[in-house]
């Protein structure tokens, strides 16, 4: 085994290595591990030496933090030396001044959650446990390591999402004390990275797929909106807090409707940062116009802004701002089945599985329905006997190309030849069955005699 014996390497240096975090903790509760976190009293300097002795592939990845990654015998081990941090004002995500210890106390003590900081010896299967974290185990609980809990939540405010998250990750509670805490620190968060918070934001709405914990992401995203760390990483959506919706309709405020409504789709981050953001521009809405009729097109607006802010790539931008401005299409099911399918055409395959998928989670979020959504089946229905025609959803489906147009006609290339096939795929929509070569010509002459 790697890790066996990458420990008795350690131990012929002097060392006991010991796994840590996740490693440990997840095994008690029954869950995989995915995290192989080690650690001991060896300096980066001296692990990297012995990697260099022992021809062991290795990454400093933050040695001036104790971190060494270690690839040993098709493993990946992230190796972090026993140590102190002392934090910066403000609570920056990184520590300004590191000093390594041979006290496995200390290093305890220094990390965020005492169900974090149990440490189980590789060689002996003993653990360590210096702050209690076997107990919150058992209770579930999530617990400063410090006795003060503000030093922790002060020094490294992203501490507050990670608690989130593994609340969302683990089914766990916050401890009281912890909690308000946490809460009196969330301005801090104002001072981490954009990355480092859409990071955490990302695993807080797929904490459900991680261990296959139901009821995840709301768990966490209303773990933030308590502890009042939503105000400063989503402002725009926090404003959705006791907006009023018609209680026909929705059971729930704006924002605990956006919560739901991420619970009620599949765990993929598009979805579930479109479900999150689709009502973001209610309030604004309500707040311009008196109603919240517009609120998809300014949200459209307003989730493009947030997700750029948090820097997101911009293919993930593209397509939750398109979900966003599309979710109201249709509502009352009164649209003909040819508009229909010109939409869904527009939208394209996989876009409109997509908006299928968001119309059932904005209506099963409602809190007031459950069970079929009318307007979702009726898209359902109508795409996938598109797609069982062979109906196009692009020009390059059309059986013919432009080159085969202009012959036909006898034109020579140009604009008009990019309107006749827009014109021929629209037909085709309605028509699969004339997307053929024969057809599709007869229709390109009628389309040049009526421009």
């Amino acid at each position: 085994m790697p890790l066996i014996r990458l420990a008795q390497l350690f131990a012929a240096a002097g060392h006991t290595l010991y796994g840590v975090g996740g490693m440990v903790r997840n095994p008690l509760l029954g869950l995989p591990v995915t995290d192989n976190d080690v650690t001991s009293s060896m300096t980066p300097g001296e692990v990297m030496a012995m990697c260099r002795d022992k021809g062991i592939k290795y990454l400093d990845i933050g040695a001036a933090f104790g971190m060494v990654e270690l690839h040993y015998m098709g493993g990946v081990f992230q190796h972090t030396t026993f140590r102190r941090d002392t934090y910066p004002t403000g609570g920056g995500h990184r520590p300004q001044a590191v000093s390594y210890s041979g006290d496995i106390n200390e290093d305890a003590f220094r990390r965020d959650f005492t169900v974090n900081a149990i440490y189980k010896n590789i060689l002996t299967g003993r653990i360590t446990d210096p702050t209690g974290g076997m107990q919150d185990l058992k209770n579930r609980l999530l617990r400063a390591t410090s006795k003060d809990p503000a030093v922790i939540m002060g020094d490294d405010a992203l501490r507050i999402m990670r608690m989130a998250r593994f609340a969302s990750e683990l089914g766990f509670e916050a401890e009281r004390g912890t909690l308000e805490a946490a809460r009196a620190c969330a301005a801090g968060l104002a001072d981490i990275s954009p990355e480092r918070i859409r990071e955490e934001l990302d695993r807080i709405l797929l904490s459900d797929a991680k261990y296959g914990i139901p009821g995840g992401p709301y768990r966490g995203l209303e773990l933030l909106d308590k502890l009042e760390a939503l105000d400063v990483i989503l402002p725009e959506l926090a404003k959705g807090r006791g907006v009023a919706q018609k209680p026909q309709y929705h059971k729930y405020d704006v924002l605990h409707h956006c919560f739901h409504a991420v619970d009620c789709i599949e765990p993929s981050l598009t979805l579930r940062l479109a479900a999150l953001l689709h009502d973001v521009g209610k309030p604004a809405a309500l707040e311009a116009t008196g109603c919240m009729y517009t609120h998809d097109r300014l949200g459209a607006d307003m989730a493009q802004g947030i997700l750029q802010r948090l820097k997101y790539p911009g293919a993930v931008i593209r397509d939750v701002t398109a979900l966003i401005r599309n979710h109201m299409f249709d509502l009352r099911t009164e649209a003909k089945e040819n508009t229909i399918r010109l939409w869904l055409q527009e939208m394209g395959i996989e876009r409109s599985r997509q908006l299928i998928a968001l119309r059932r989670a904005d209506v099963h979020g409602s809190g007031r329905i459950e069970g079929p959504v009318e307007s979702a089946d009726r898209w359902e229905r109508i795409l996938e006997s598109m797609i069982a025609a062979g109906a196009p959803f692009e020009e390059r489906q059309l059986a013919v190309t432009g080159a085969d147009i202009a012959g036909y006609l006898g034109i020579p290339p140009s604009p008009r030849i990019g309107y006749i096939k827009a014109g021929l795929l629209r037909h085709c929509a309605k028509r699969p069955e004339d997307n053929n070569k024969t057809a599709l010509l007869r229709l390109s002459r009628d389309l040049v005699n009526n421009s």
